[in-house]
């Protein structure tokens, strides 16, 4: 439940003008996301944008320097736009679940979120941002049910359930039945139902 949709397109190679470190983290990403981590390979990029591998050790020291460039990148403000938590913190609560809810079955970026999962495996810096975002995530969602009106602890327990659940469709999503958009507003109408005791 960590992504949104719309990741920027990698430039078409041959291009003109002096590439810069924004446009090598932006084309890395977009393999990321799209590919996983194996696609994004020195070759390929200098292949893409069709210049010499000198022209990316104009910009970076090493393959890891990319790396740090694409992280910092993926975890920026300006992403958090694209995945679209900027705007959905401005939204009426209901809304905001729902549409929070809705993304678990967009197909379109949850490649790229394993890639970064499975990248956050191996690397601290990279697990660190993205525990950070989980946290962001689950604060937004908690906030949520909050403001209808749940309890502090009813909140919690709900928003770890959604929050959760993205984060198991990730890793589930290839062997388990995805379910429809219809499945997954009954699960968050069940989840936003308050019990007498509540009351």
């Amino acid at each position: 439940m960590t992504q949104g949709a719309g990741w920027a397109a990698r430039p078409h190679a041959p291009r003109t003008g002096r590439l810069s470190v924004e446009d090598w983290a932006r084309a890395g990403l977009d393999l990321l996301m799209t590919e996983g981590r194996a696609a994004v390979k020195i070759s390929r990029l200098c292949a893409e944008f069709g210049v010499t591998k000198g022209s990316f050790y104009w910009h970076f020291a090493d393959f890891d320097a990319l790396m740090a460039a694409i992280a910092t990148l993926y975890f920026s403000q300006e992403m958090d736009a694209a995945r679209g938590l900027v705007s959905m913190e401005q939204m009426p609560p209901d809304v905001r679940l729902e549409t929070m809810s809705a993304m678990l079955v967009e197909s379109r970026a949850w490649e790229g979120e394993a890639a970064i999962r499975e990248w956050a495996r191996a690397d601290e810096t990279v697990a660190a941002a993205v525990g950070d975002l989980d946290q962001r995530i689950l604060r937004v969602v908690h906030d949520a049910f909050v403001e209808l009106g749940f309890s502090e602890r009813d909140a919690r327990i709900r928003a770890g359930v959604l929050v959760y659940a993205g984060i198991g469709f990730v890793y589930g999503r290839s062997a388990l039945p995805i379910p429809s958009v219809d499945e997954i507003h009954d699960v968050l109408a069940l989840l936003m139902r308050r019990d007498r005791r509540e009351e």
